[in-house]
């Protein structure tokens, strides 16, 4: 592992194939253990391989999100696809509610991101960190979804206890990693291949969704940018006490009204 400022460390390699992520039995182990998991229940394989991965690695919540990046600026968008519960969901949609934390951060450097005591990343994350604490993360592990140079999303984990992960832990989270990751493709098959239907992979609609269509009214409304859109609506978010998804939900149902800023072209 290298460094990385303030209380998080990087994994300089993390290409799931390579020696770090264990061998063929423990690859077909995992994998077995999310199959036979998907055998037993209802549901997305998805949400299936994140609740193996808070068994497997003795975690409160996993999520999986899909990301894209954003050419304008160093930034990504993105989209829920699979949390282990509706708690790991709510802190998983945190970094988008404040633009930062561990997981934006494995994304847009293409490497994992070890977080072992929150308590000493308020430098790097001033606004996800108090967030995330309040909610009882005490630790989080983020690890990119590659397919060579080419990135599609997150798993993220979160434990409620400081620690770190076992040089085995990091191999089952990478193998998990890349089962996820073929999940997705295969939920994306190409054109002339049939397509499975999404819902394994999806589940419910996303409530993002709901935030890009009221970046969108913002946009119009006020003439501004999307980007400036997102930041007023987080800025609200903030100031009321509110999730972020909440907060569009009323701009979309028109029960909240945000004013042109006399300030600015917004």
């Amino acid at each position: 592992m290298s460094s990385s400022p303030a209380g998080a460390a990087t994994i300089a390699e993390s290409t799931p194939s390579g020696p770090t992520s264990g061998g063929e039995s423990e690859r077909s182990r995992v994998r077995d253990l999310v199959g036979a998991r998907g055998s037993a229940y209802d549901g997305p394989m998805l949400r299936h391989l994140c609740e193996v991965a808070v068994d497997e690695l003795r975690m409160s919540g996993a999520v999986v999100s899909l990301m894209t990046p954003v050419s304008t600026r160093r930034d990504q968008s993105g989209t829920f696809a699979a949390a282990s519960s509706e708690q790991a969901r709510a802190v998983d949609e945190l970094e988008f509610s404040v633009g930062e934390g561990p997981g934006k951060d494995a994304f847009l450097s293409s490497r994992p991101v070890l977080t072992g005591d929150l308590e000493h990343a308020f430098d790097r994350w001033p606004g996800y960190v108090p967030a995330a604490l309040a909610a009882g993360v005490r630790a989080t592990f983020a690890f990119p979804l590659l397919v060579g140079a080419a990135r599609f999303g997150v798993l993220h984990l979160h434990s409620p206890r400081v620690r770190t992960l076992t040089t085995r832990e990091i191999a089952i989270s990478l193998l998990l990693t890349e089962l996820a990751m073929e999940i997705v493709l295969d939920a994306f098959a190409p054109v002339g291949q049939p397509m499975p239907s999404k819902e394994p992979l999806l589940g419910s609609p996303d409530r993002r969704d709901q935030i890009y269509q009221a970046q969108g009214m913002l946009m119009v409304e006020l003439g501004i940018s999307l980007e400036e859109a997102l930041a007023r609506m987080r800025a609200l978010a903030f100031s009321s006490g509110q999730e972020l998804a909440n907060v569009a939900a009323d701009i979309v149902a028109r029960r909240t009204h945000l004013e042109p800023d006399p300030d600015g072209a917004g």
